[in-house]
């Protein structure tokens, strides 16, 4: 096999589901997703963020001790959970999957507001570049990294409202892997266009 052999693996460890997730992940996640989303929603009294600040803490300390390596911890690796269980991931969740690409189904909250809440210009690539790295892993695509990512910004994204995302695989040249995407609203209102390279990895690239 050579390095540019279509099934040889780049050098970053092989990330594969978590099939023994614990059973209240999905609700500590959900839990640090409402903290984030109070957080930039509310104004309260010293005292309380005070508190607030010691209950973190105190979270921090529990989980401090319990690291693993790269691709052992469940979070980032639940398929059935929102954001795949992971607190920075939007709450989405795929769908439908093979040949014809990934759909993937879920909404925005207050913490990704930008601005007159709208989602933040910054959060939509962040998806993006997740669904893109969905679409080469169900095509079984060995390892690759995002060369490029443009999104086209042509409606408001609303926060707390159901959206729809697809991507596919539009070309396939050596190690270049070009993707499409789409998000829409409920009523079908286009509101992003994406559309990226994610190339390859040689098995000497991390």
């Amino acid at each position: 096999m050579t390095d540019t052999d279509s099934h040889a693996r780049g050098g970053f460890p092989e990330i594969t589901p978590a099939d023994d997730a614990p059973p209240d992940l999905g609700r500590f996640v959900a839990a640090m997703r409402r903290l984030q989303d109070l957080t930039v929603c509310t104004d309260p009294d010293p005292a309380t963020w005070a508190a607030l600040a010691e209950h973190v803490e105190r979270a921090c300390a529990l989980l401090d001790g319990h690291q693993v390596p790269e691709g052992r911890a469940p979070a980032g690796r639940v398929v059935e959970l929102p954001g795949l269980g992971h607190p920075l991931l939007p709450p989405w969740n795929v769908g439908d999957s093979g040949p014809d690409g990934v759909t993937m189904t879920g909404h925005f909250t207050r913490a990704h507001v930008g601005g007159n809440n709208a989602v933040h210009g910054g959060m939509i690539p962040l998806f993006y570049d997740w669904l893109f790295g969905m679409v080469v892993s169900t095509a079984e695509i060995p390892p690759t990294r995002t060369g490029y990512l443009h999104v086209d910004y042509r409606s408001v994204t609303p926060i707390d409202e159901p959206l729809t995302a697809h991507g596919r695989i539009t070309g396939v040249d050596g190690r270049k892997v070009f993707i499409d995407a789409t998000m829409t609203a409920a009523d079908g209102t286009l509101l992003t266009e994406a559309n990226g390279l994610m190339v390859r990895l040689l098995p000497h690239q991390p």
